[in-house]
């Protein structure tokens, strides 16, 4: 079994996709950013429309994780 087995999500060190995961994590901001002002301004709905920055830390979870680089 190697340290980033897939089976293992526990043992994973490196970031889940890689590459394609970190340009994933640096990309949300932008789009929450974006979806947070078209609905805010085409559709009135300022009240709702900070939802989509819930985006940014839930794609940060789903890369790194609890088996992302521990900085050890």
């Amino acid at each position: 079994m190697s340290i980033d087995d897939p089976s293992n999500p526990l043992a994973r060190r490196a970031p889940l996709g890689g590459r394609t995961g970190v340009a994933i994590v640096a990309i949300v901001p932008l789009l929450a950013l974006a979806a947070f002002l078209l609905i805010g301004f085409l559709a009135g709905g300022w009240g709702w429309a900070w939802i989509f920055f819930l985006a940014i830390p839930i794609s940060a979870i789903v890369v790194y994780g609890a088996g992302g680089r521990s900085g050890r």
